[in-house]
């Protein structure tokens, strides 16, 4: 048994509902939106990655399933803004219901699963790296679909949720490696629950450790490795230059600067400051003769919760279960490496963490309410709010905050020698 539930009908209802509406925020005004230099760059590398397996100048440190999908889109869905954008805007449409069918596993809690889904719906950062052809939102959207996939198997012990789940991981590893960590967490978990379960015979314990390496270590880098066939068949490499490219990649991501020093101005690359303050990530594009600043900024009524929320769930360590522990170690462990590394780290990467921000949050906020008398009231104040300054934020992520309210928002990640 959930420890809150609610009739099934009405969750599923509800997180329709938010799925509808967070993909109609990733889809308004986007016929309008011209490329960003980066989506110029996209576009060129995935026909250059496809048709000649060259892995392209700009981003030819980050893995190339992001040229895959972008090529696939184009040639379904055509070289309009949606067309190119179209991998995007389903990963970022369908990362919502995700959210909720992960949270609804590791919190036990109906509404807390809707409270995180609805944070995410409503994501400005998200919002607006949906609506670009990059690879931010594979990350969240297959990670999590990763994971629901390996609870499921939890629930039904039906080896081919496992396989599914390793290839999705494998997909997610071929979209950023930031992947990896979760992918590691939900291995672990899963073989850890394998040996502590009773009355199994050695064999059959043995036998379910072998499918968990294999479905989710062997099968993930294998499709890892496929999504390079362009570069391997193409230009004639083996495996072992393969392995030499990798090495390089990872050096380069290590120290990564980005390649346009006026786009450094505009960023926030503290991950240090992703939930003590609200951050941005900014994007500059034209629209005919206009220019066009594209920011998504974190809302702080959900952001800034997120370590009081985190710090309050370690402080019931031990009255909490696997789950929780889990959800702790989802977030720690994707969170720590970007605060401990050197490099220039935007908030477009937090997308990584965020998901399990989102869940953490949600959690707190509906055990604290349990109860409570006027619980209805407070929560409904409190989502009231976060839709209120989400609106606003939303006009900053699809480029209509020039000349609005927000246009000292805006001026804040105006480049220095244009201040």
């Amino acid at each position: 048994m959930r420890e809150e539930s609610m009739a099934p009908r009405l969750f599923f209802a509800i997180l329709l509902s938010l799925t509808v509406i967070g993909t109609v925020l990733r889809m308004y005004w986007l016929a309008g939106t011209q490329p960003t230099g980066d989506e110029y760059y996209t576009i060129a590398e995935a026909f250059d990655y496809m048709v000649r397996g060259h892995y392209g100048l700009e981003m030819w440190h980050h893995p190339k399933l992001r040229n895959m999908l972008v090529y696939g889109a184009i040639k379904l869905f055509g070289t309009g803004a949606e067309g190119f954008r179209m991998a995007s805007i389903v990963c970022g449409a369908l990362t919502v219901p995700l959210t909720g069918l992960v949270a609804r596993r590791l919190t036990r809690c109906d509404a807390a699963a809707l409270l995180a889904t609805l944070f995410m719906t409503f994501d400005a950062i998200h919002i607006e790296l949906s609506r670009q052809a990059i690879q931010e939102v594979y990350m969240p959207f297959f990670l999590l679909l990763g994971m629901y996939l390996a609870l499921r198997y939890l629930e039904r012990k039906n080896a081919l949720w496992l396989v599914f789940s390793g290839v999705v991981f494998g997909l997610g590893l071929a979209s950023k490696w930031n992947v990896a960590v979760p992918l590691a967490l939900t291995l672990v978990t899963l073989a850890y629950l394998s040996l502590q379960e009773g009355g199994q015979p050695a064999r059959e314990r043995a036998g379910e450790l072998l499918l968990l390496v294999a479905t989710l270590a062997v099968l993930p880098l294998t499709i890892y490795v496929l999504t390079y066939y362009p570069w391997l068949l193409k230009r004639g490499y083996d495996l072992g230059e393969w392995l030499t490219t990798q090495k390089v990649m990872f050096a380069e991501n290590l120290v990564h600067q980005g390649a346009n020093p006026e786009m450094l101005q505009m960023q926030d690359h503290t991950p240090l400051l992703w939930f003590v303050r609200p951050v941005g990530f900014a994007d500059f594009l034209m629209n005919g003769d206009d220019p066009v600043v594209v920011l998504g900024v974190s809302n702080p009524l959900v952001w800034l919760l997120t370590l009081p929320a985190v710090g309050w769930l370690m402080c019931r360590v031990r009255s909490i279960d696997w789950r929780s522990l889990l959800l702790l170690a989802l977030f720690w462990c994707s969170y720590l490496p970007f605060v401990l590394s050197r490099r220039l780290t935007g908030a477009n990467t937090a997308l990584t963490v965020t998901p399990f921000a989102f869940m953490a949050v949600a959690s707190v906020i509906m055990t604290l309410v349990k109860g409570k008398p006027r619980r209805n009231l407070y929560l409904g104040a409190y989502v009231g709010l976060v839709i209120l300054v989400a609106l606003p934020l939303y006009l900053l992520a699809i480029g209509k905050g020039y000349g609005t309210i927000m246009q000292p928002i805006l001026e804040l990640y105006r480049p220095m020698h244009e201040r």
